[in-house]
């Protein structure tokens, strides 16, 4: 019954006030927004306005509208928006999507595992932090609550992921962050510039992962130090052991591969960093193991981060006929299983910390 045409005649009545401006904002006729107006109010059987001195006054329908309107075609922009950021080949390694849900399945990933990635996320006061592809910013909480005496300078690509960062940031009324849209292949910063980087579940998304670490290189200050942390999908073992659910997983590793990703890097952060040039590297591997007397890491780590993230890509394997419909589906399903009393859950993550040597070797 109602039409994006008639959201769009109404939200412009209520930024201008009058049909003729209404008219002028959209490019129409007055005539034809006012033919508009009418098809809307048969169709519902309301009148939107009252007529008072030549100005529209919304009624108490036309007020609920109203609001609708403006919410509906907000929603909107920033499917548009993003469509348009995922259509752009920078992004398109990204298989998770930029999604609501996926932001969710970010920050509860964040939440559920930071003091096990982020215990030892500490820089001395007064340190310049670059952190390279921040995203919605569920890292950038954990790591600017920590080191409220540095600044941080937090880049991504995508517009939308940055102006949820920033949102996220402000909740909690932090104020040393920037925001700034950077391809960390291309950084707008001089040579060593910063004193300080933080990467965070960005390599796994690059198909050239040493060419970003070489531009990070370039502006990290002599002496410096790098901080990679990354997840490693072989990693992944389980009980009750499932074959359907290690052909799901192995699903996204599949799909991943075929963009020229490694959902695999996080046993490479050490040759990478090596070859390029980095120095006094040290790699620790960060377990999470999970079993039903850790209800929160069941439904955080189990359900809401590692499962949903398979839940998530399951549409585009099947479509590419990586793994069947039905195969999806029982492998989600048995992985479900180890969030239940009996099962147990295990995957690794990789943290490396380096430092900035002579010139790179490459």
């Amino acid at each position: 019954m109602i039409e994006i045409r008639h959201l769009k005649l109404i939200d412009a009545v209520a930024e201008v006030g009058t049909l003729k401006n209404a008219a002028d904002r959209l490019c129409l006729t007055q005539s034809a927004l006012s033919h508009q107006l009418k098809e809307l109010e048969s169709r519902l059987g309301i009148k939107v306005f009252h007529r008072v001195n030549n100005k529209l006054l919304f009624t108490p329908a036309g007020k609920e509208l109203r609001d609708a309107s403006k919410e509906i075609l907000e929603q909107l922009q920033r499917v548009e928006n993003n469509i348009q950021e995922i259509n752009q080949e920078h992004l398109k390694n990204y298989v998770h999507g930029y999604s609501q849900d996926e932001t969710t399945r970010l920050n509860d990933q964040a939440n559920t595992v930071s003091e096990l990635l982020h215990w030892d996320s500490k820089w001395q006061p007064g340190s310049l932090i670059l952190e390279a592809g921040c995203g919605v910013g569920a890292q950038t909480r954990i790591i600017a609550s920590k080191n409220p005496e540095s600044t941080f300078v937090s880049v991504d690509l995508s517009p939308a992921s940055l102006a949820k960062a920033e949102e996220s940031v402000n909740e909690l009324n932090i104020e040393h962050v920037m925001f700034r849209l950077a391809d960390i292949q291309d950084l707008p910063y001089e040579n060593d510039h910063f004193d300080h980087i933080f990467v965070c579940f960005l390599l796994e998304h690059l198909s050239h992962p040493s060419e970003a670490l070489l531009e990070l290189y370039r502006v990290l200050k002599p002496q410096g130090t790098i901080t990679v942390i990354e997840g490693d999908h072989g990693s992944t073992y389980f009980h009750p052991e499932s074959s359907a659910a290690i052909k799901a997983v192995n699903a996204q590793v599949t799909l991943q591969s075929q963009t020229g990703c490694d959902a695999n890097i996080g046993r490479k952060l050490y040759p990478l960093l090596f070859d390029t040039g980095y120095t006094d590297i040290e790699v620790s591997p960060r377990q999470v193991y999970v079993n039903d007397s850790k209800p929160q890491l069941t439904e955080g780590f189990i359900k809401n981060t590692f499962v949903a993230m398979i839940k998530g890509i399951s549409e585009e394997a099947i479509a590419r006929k990586i793994i069947s419909k039905e195969a999806m589906q029982k492998g989600i399903k048995d992985l479900l299983k180890t969030a239940e009393r009996g099962g147990t859950f295990c995957y690794t993550f990789f943290k490396a910390i380096a430092r900035k040597g002579d010139t790179p070797d490459v």
